[in-house]
């Protein structure tokens, strides 16, 4: 079977585009000819025609073959089975057109610049995806490279190199920049990784590392024709590790800056970006000093004719280079002074040197040459001297000679030269000092070099510059050949195949044409220290030496004229214009202009001068041709000048270091491409990548590939796809999982080989991979579409008999049916007459009998009506009779009653008057004692001292009888506060009174009567101790003595009021007799105020007093405006009812206790916070809020009477244990205690802000402490509790931002393997990208969606259970929703070979099962927060096979932007039976991104760059009116219940004096209602 067969697609030479794709339409054979017609794919009426001997494919003639589509836009050149010319550019091509500028080559990484800002290619986001992930991971990138040299590095200890090279313009310095940063992040990141609050800034070291970058660019860097930010020399980048792989330093290397560019720009070019940038952003005093206007008055930045750049603000860049030059350590002023050296190059470059005749003449005082002069700090004399005039060194004398005018213009232009290289070498010595001093070069373990260097140039005029250039692309051409066999090599010798020797092609020839002893350089060299050395004579001993064997294979002269040569490099063969070799290669400057120099008063260019004498010494001593001196032979001559090194010998000897050190490194390549000429953003020019891919050596790689086996598979793979190719008894049980084994794998790809392959020369197996020639893959595509094909039409066949015999089937069963029914039809109908004949004589015989029946019916009832009548007419006149005797029985009875009530009454009366007779004789005995009592003067004392402790001594059993019944506690605590509520209790126990009084008047009116008559001579006993107040003065010491009495008579009258009402109107008669006696003891105060308060027997003996510094701030709370309006929060807690209690003890106790803080700081600390037992949270919890809240309200009872007290120190020390320690027990929560422990003590630090946040209103609002306190005291109060509200507002926002930052790590572990790998829906599996490799290597942890769903509802049940508020808790399940929702769909984005139908349809189902779990939490809108991965799904499950197609993904996926949907699609696997998507599809979405403006960032932002905002501050405060003090019994914590219950008194006895002063009011309220 040929090749080249009918169908066969293959690629046809165009002169345009280079390859066009077409398709054998005929092969023919005519003799021994073959004749071939192809047909473009593109225009099928565009035909080729090829005629050859034969169709073997390595026939040159025969037009390159195309791979299969599956490997067309292979991520790797070296995994395309055909690997050709045209084959890698339409990879090439292919991947960029989507947007893809990154393309694997073996080892080389190919880099195509896009010529526009991909920001989101090279985000932190990217750095942190491909940070730890092996090369072929994740797509080709940047990024990868420098990940696998810092992998390298950091494993085998081993310094690595990367190589970034490509013509200018290609973008190799935005290449090397983003190496650089990555290197910085990566690092930075690994070494926090485990630190969850780490700051994602970069170490200083790193900052001035990347800090370079701007600096170079701002000296090195130029507009060319090719590129608006050429390198305009080679950079190599070493960044210095320690050996803990931390970034310590850096050290730079130069090489070969183009001098030139600074005194001639040609056309649309400029000169270096650092001139533009003083002249645009200096300002206009720093201008006017340094005599600057503006570029276009300065022949060295006006040369060019565009001294602006499209897009570049030479403002703003400027501003740049001053902050970096900053971050290295150049002050200000020392840039000032590099400044004024840049401005005198400016100036020296408008010096008009006037032409003689012969001569040149330049005065002294020519405006330019003096301010140059005063800025370089030189003599103006000498310099415009030496301007014009040349010294020559001969052994006897010095010759002075003039300059002609074209010479004194060099001799002005080189020491301009001269003086800017020496000031671009000293900017990268202090770069070097300052990045790699002493003490770092000793901690110095490893490096990664980035060499930045220029790839190939070829221009219509090549001069010293190109060959330079050239020269060293050729030598890094050969080690990177070198590099590529040796790996190839080591490959084959580790897989042990047998393989034999690659011939490869060497550029040895032409390097040693270029450095030979008779080399291009040497030559160059010795004529360029001959005094008349000039290029015409170089040329001519080239040819001469040259230009013969064996060096006139890469050495030739030009075959007309005499000033080129031509040398053949390994990319192309260029032509050199010898013009300027002779002068460039010198880079003399005059020996008068030295001197000059060297007396210059300028510190900063004497510093310069002193690098260039440092480090030619430096190049002298390294030189391996140091020359001997000819003063140490002859003595009596003068001392000639040493021998100066020239340009092209400095640069050949660094260029030999950089293979050294390259040599001694792992070397990684990164090959940058520029893909068109205009810089037209993602436009493709074939032609001229394929040069660049073959100046490059990426074609030199491939070929040394295809030499060998270029195609590698690992067994797993290769298995995984081809295993159809053989029976399914084969593959079977490897498939299932049953022998998954390496040796079942292996076994399988060998019969899979052995089947499909019959020379074995084709394939060699390795240990773990399969080596193939080139073109085997695409043959196992052909087979495997044959296989397939052929399979699909064994599936049809037997589909299409099942149907149409299903429908045969169906068609006879029909049959059977209808002539089943039509049979039944006749049956029914011959029994249907049967039915109807005997029921028409049914019919007929039960009419007939129903005739008879009725007449006979009528008969009987008739008989039956006359029965009826006469029945009932003999009954009525029964009942009548006995009716008549019943009334008269009732009339009897009723009579008889009467007369027996009649007697009953009269006895009754008469029994009530004898009654009511005795009762008034013994009423007027008991009168006749109490008016004897009465007169006595001693007994008046005695009753109003009863009287005044009866009612203290009820107003305590009042107290008890409310604690006892909470009818009466509500009735008397709204007397005490509320007038309203006074009146209303009055009106209540009114009616109860009147009700009592009219049923006992019922009962008895003549006891009434008597009642009425004891309330008048009452009343005549007020007469009567009125009259006698004047004596109470003298009785009150008797006072205490009496109260007991009282006690015992109120007793007694309450057993006497027992015997005489019920129990239920006990409470009613004793608040009667309460409001009475109280007036009675107003009246009493009013009249005897001054004697009782005298003595102080009712005011309290003890007050403490309140203007006592340290008790001050009880102001705060004991005031009755504060009790009034806002109870202060107490402790309630059980407290005996001990009469003695004294407050000052109380509080004398508390205020000692609470001043011990090393035993109260151990017992919170230690025992409360630390030694705490979480109750346990979840559905099933019943928690009250006194189980979860009590650590903060105990806090808050010691932080109250603290402040009560005064020890303002102390609560500070308090506060400052209690929030340090919480702090601490977050943040090492671990495990399973993350989730339940954050959200208890989120709920108490809540609690505690809640109760500062109250005090602060509760003061502010109490004007009566704001003029009991001074106002410096109250000030300083209120800044307390301000300080305290804000330290508790910083703890809650600390511990808040620590526990989601927990709950995130730890749902991080689960998500992406719930949430994207699990697969739950069943009859959808998807496939696993490597089923063997799953097998042989057991993968981690797994979790599933109900492991999700089973964190977020631990998270809620825990907020649930501690009472957090609700808003608080949907805010904490919106964040994990997002996160879910973020790190989710980056990872989704980044899978290669993952995304598929089926695995749309398991996202989809598992992202509804989080969004129904949503919903019946009360989350509302659950799916807008996982908008990502809910539209990802849907774009995984749509069609994609037109364009129209397309732009209904766009309206669905409206949350997704056109860069994240381009990426899903370039990243979808399209499984066999789908339809592949068409390249003019993924054409169109890559149009879409590039036509889109909006945010080009890949990756969904996973929060909140780890700062979250405390949503508590969003939510009320807490309410506060009674704290309940809850210890539990576990707790050891002795001083803490000691003070609890102390405080618990404290507040007990003040909510009793309250009671007290407020029922005064009350009772006076309740007489007046009487």
């Amino acid at each position: 079977m040929s090749s080249y067969d009918v169908g066969t697609r293959c690629w046809y030479p165009d002169p345009k585009i280079g390859w066009i794709a077409v398709t054998i339409k005929s092969n023919k054979q005519q003799g021994n000819k073959y004749h071939l017609e192809l047909q473009s794919d593109n225009d099928s009426q565009q035909i080729f025609t090829v005629e050859t001997d034969n169709l073997n494919e390595d026939n040159e003639k025969l037009p390159p073959l195309r791979n299969p589509p599956i490997l067309e836009a292979a991520e790797d050149l070296t995994s395309l089975s055909y690997l050709n010319e045209p084959a890698v550019l339409h990879a090439i091509k292919l991947r960029y057109s989507q947007l893809n500028i990154y393309t694997y080559s073996g080892i080389v990484l190919i880099a195509t610049n896009p010529f526009q800002r991909v920001d989101q290619l090279y985000s932190q986001d990217i750095i942190q995806a491909y940070a730890g992930k092996t090369r072929g991971e994740l797509d080709p990138h940047l990024f990868a490279i420098a990940e696998d040299a810092y992998r390298c590095m950091k494993t085998d200890g081993q310094n690595q190199t990367i190589v970034v090279s490509g013509e200018s313009g290609a973008g190799k310095t935005v290449s090397a920049k983003y190496i650089m940063r990555y290197f910085a992040s990566v690092e930075e990141d690994f070494n926090n990784h485990n630190d969850e609050n780490h700051k994602t800034d970069m170490s200083d070291v790193e900052k001035q590392i990347l800090a370079t970058n701007p600096i170079m660019e701002a000296f090195g860097n130029a507009k060319t024709t090719r590129n608006d930010n050429s390198s305009r020399f080679g950079k190599y980048l070493e960044i210095l590790f320690n050996k803990n792989t931390s970034i310590i330093g850096a050290r730079i290397r130069t090489y070969l800056l183009e001098r030139s560019r600074l005194v001639f720009q040609p056309k649309t070019e400029r000169n270096y970006h650092i001139f533009y940038q003083i002249l645009s952003g200096m300002n206009e005093d720093d201008k006017l000093t340094l005599g600057l206007s503006n570029a276009e008055d300065y022949k060295y930045t006006n040369q060019g004719g565009q001294p602006i750049i499209e897009g570049m603000n030479d403002e703003e860049e400027f501003q740049i280079t001053k902050d970096a030059l900053n971050l290295i350590g150049i002050n200000d002023n020392k840039q000032f002074e590099i400044y004024k050296i840049l401005a005198a190059l400016l100036h020296i470059g408008n010096i008009d040197i006037a032409a003689t005749r012969n001569d040149a003449h330049l005065s002294s005082d020519e405006p330019n040459l003096v301010k140059a002069c005063e800025l370089l700090g030189i003599d103006s004399n000498n310099f415009a001297k030496w301007c014009i005039k040349k010294q020559i060194q001969t052994r006897s004398e010095k010759i002075i000679s003039n300059y002609n005018h074209k010479q004194a213009l060099v001799a002005r232009d080189s020491f301009a030269k001269y003086i800017y290289s020496a000031l671009f070498d000293w900017l990268v010595d202090y770069i070097n000092q300052d990045l790699c001093p002493q003490e770092v070069n000793a901690q110095i373990n490893s490096f990664i070099g980035v060499l930045d260097i220029y790839g190939f140039e070829h221009f219509e005029k090549n001069s010293f510059e190109q060959f330079c250039i050239n020269y060293a692309n050729e030598k890094l051409q050969q080690e990177f050949n070198q590099h590529v066999f040796k790996l190839e090599q080591d490959e084959y010798i580790k897989e042990q195949i047998e393989w034999s020797f690659i011939d490869f092609s060497d550029n040895q020839p032409c390097i040693n044409l270029i450095e030979n002893k008779l080399g291009i350089l040497s030559l160059l060299d010795e004529e360029s220290r001959l005094p008349s050395g000039n290029d015409e004579s170089w040329i001519q001993k080239m040819y001469q030496t040259l230009d013969k064997e064996p060096t006139n294979k890469v050495f030739k002269k030009p075959r007309f004229g005499q000033t080129k040569f031509v040398v053949s490099h390994y990319a192309h063969e260029v032509s050199y214009d010898i013009e300027g070799f002779i002068e460039k290669n010198r880079d003399t400057v005059g020996e008068g202009h030295l001197e000059v120099l060297k007396e210059t008063s300028n510190e900063l260019l004497q510093s310069i001068l002193s690098i260039i004498d440092r480090n030619a010494t430096n190049l002298e001593l390294s030189s391996s041709t140091s020359s001997t001196t000819i003063n140490n032979n002859n003595n009596s001559r003068p001392k000639p000048a040493n021998r100066k090194p020239t340009l092209g010998s400095i640069f050949k000897n660094s260029l030999i270091e950089l293979m050294k050190t390259i040599d001694s490194t792992n070397a990684h390549y990164i090959r940058c491409i520029k893909p068109n000429e205009q810089k037209e953003a993602w436009k493709f020019d074939s032609l001229m990548v394929l040069s660049q891919l073959r100046a490059c050596g990426v074609l030199e790689t491939i070929r040394i590939s295809c030499a060998g086996f270029p195609s590698r598979w690992s067994y797993v793979e290769f298995a995984d796809r081809y295993h159809i190719l053989v029976p399914s008894d084969d593959w079977i049980k490897v498939m299932n999982g049953g022998q998954t084994t390496q040796e079942s794998v292996s076994d399988l790809c060998n019969k899979i080989l052995q089947r499909n392959i019959d020379d074995k020369a084709k394939y060699q197996l390795g240990n773990s991979k399969i080596f193939f020639k080139a073109g085997m893959l695409a043959k196992f595509e052909k087979l495997r579409a044959d296989k397939l094909f052929k399979s699909a039409v064994m599936i049809q066949k037997n589909v299409r008999r099942n149907i149409y015999r299903n429908q045969y089937l169906i068609t006879r069963q029909s049959h059977i049916k209808l002539q089943s029914l039509i049979r039944g039809y006749i049956k029914r109908s011959q029994i249907k007459f049967e039915l109807e004949t005997k029921a028409a004589i049914l019919i007929q015989t039960g009419l007939r009998g129903a005739m008879i029946r009725i007449h006979t019916k009528q008969a009987i009832n008739s008989i039956i009506t006359i029965q009826n009548s006469i029945r009932g007419l003999s009954t009525r006149r029964q009942i009548n009779q006995l009716r008549t005797e019943k009334s008269a029985i009732v009339i009897q009875k009723h009579f008889r009653g009467l007369i027996a009530r009649k007697e009953f009454n009269l006895k009754s009366k008469s029994i009530v008057i004898i009654q009511s007779a005795f009762r008034r004789k013994f009423a007027y005995e008991e009168l006749k004692q109490l008016k004897i009592e009465a007169k006595s003067v001693n007994k008046l004392k005695e009753v109003s001292y009863k009287l005044e402790n009866k009612v203290v001594d009820l107003t305590q059993q009042l107290t008890n009888k409310i604690q006892d019944n909470k009818s009466l506690v509500i009735e008397i605590t709204n007397l005490k506060n509320l007038l309203q509520q006074q009146n209303l209790a009055h009106e209540t126990l009114k009616n109860r009174e009147v009700e009592f009084n009219e049923k006992f008047d019922s009962q008895n009116v003549n006891h009434q009567r008597e009642i009425a008559n004891l309330n008048k001579e009452l009343e005549a006993i007020k007469a009567d101790y009125s009259s006698a107040e004047q004596r109470i003065e003298e009785l009150t010491k008797e006072q205490a003595e009496l109260r007991q009495e009282v006690k015992r008579t109120v007793e007694e009258l309450q057993a006497a009021q027992a015997e005489l009402v019920k129990r239920d109107t006990i409470e009613v008669d004793l608040k009667s007799h309460i409001e009475q006696l109280k007036a009675e003891i107003i009246q009493l105060q009013r009249n005897g105020a001054n004697g009782i308060g005298a003595n102080g027997m009712i005011n309290n003996p003890k007050s403490r007093n309140l203007s006592n510094k340290r008790h001050s701030s009880a102001l705060a709370w004991n005031s009755p405006t504060s009790l009034e309006n806002n109870a202060r929060p107490v402790s309630v807690i059980a407290v005996s009812n001990d009469d003695d209690i004294n407050i000052d003890d109380i509080n004398d106790e508390l205020f000692r206790l609470l001043r011990d803080s090393r035993q109260l700081h151990r017992e919170i600390v230690e025992g409360l916070l630390k030694g705490l037992k979480i109750p346990p949270a979840g559905v099933a919890a019943d928690l009250t809020r006194k189980e979860v809240l009590f650590p903060s309200r105990i806090i808050i009872i010691i932080l109250s009477d603290m402040w009560r007290l005064g020890l303002t120190k102390e609560s500070e020390e308090f506060l400052g244990e209690v929030l340090s320690t919480i702090q601490t027990i977050v943040s090492s929560l671990k495990d399973d205690d993350v989730i339940p422990n954050g959200a208890f003590w989120l709920s108490n630090t809540h609690e505690l802000y809640s109760f500062v946040s109250y005090a602060q209103q509760t003061i502010i609002a109490n004007d009566t402490l704001s003029h009991e306190m001074s106002e410096e005291e109250f000030e300083e109060y209120l800044k307390l509790v301000a300080v305290v509200k804000e330290d508790f507002e910083s703890l809650s926002y600390n511990i808040y931002n620590m526990w989601m930052k927990k709950i995130e790590k730890e749902l991080e572990k689960k998500a992406v393997s719930a949430v994207v790998l699990s697969q739950s829906l069943p009859g959808f599996m998807a496939p696993e990208s490597s089923p063997f490799l799953a097998k042989v290597f057991s993968p981690g942890v797994q979790y599933k969606m109900d492991d999700i769903l089973s964190f977020f509802n631990s998270v809620y049940w825990s907020m649930k259970s501690y009472f957090i508020e609700q808003e608080v808790m949907n805010e904490v399940i919106i964040e994990l929703l997002k996160f879910v929702d973020a790190l989710c769909f980056n990872d989704l984005i980044m899978r290669r070979n993952f995304l598929s139908w089926k695995r749309g349809l398991q996202l989809n189902y598992n992202v509804t099962r989080l969004e129904e779990w949503c919903k019946s939490h009360e989350i509302a809108e659950g799916s807008a927060y996982l908008s990502h991965l809910l539209q990802s799904a849907k774009l995984l499950q749509l069609r994609k096979n037109t364009p129209d197609d397309i732009d209904i993904i766009y309206e669905i996926c409206y949350a997704l932007k056109p860069i994240q949907i381009q990426k899903l699609i370039s990243q979808y696997y399209v499984a066999d039976y789908e339809t592949p998507i068409a390249p003019n599809v993924l054409q169109a979405v890559a149009d879409k991104v590039r036509d889109s403006h909006g945010s080009s960032e890949l990756f969904a932002p996973t929060g909140s760059d780890g700062h979250f905002n405390d949503p508590f501050r969003t939510v009320h405060l807490r309410p506060f009116s009674r704290v309940e003090a809850y210890v539990p019994a576990w707790l050891n914590l002795p001083v803490i219940r000691r003070i609890v219950e102390l405080v618990a008194k404290n507040a007990s006895v003040q909510e009793a004096n309250s009671i007290e002063h407020n029922s005064i009011p009350e009772v006076e309220t309740a007489l007046n209602g009487h």
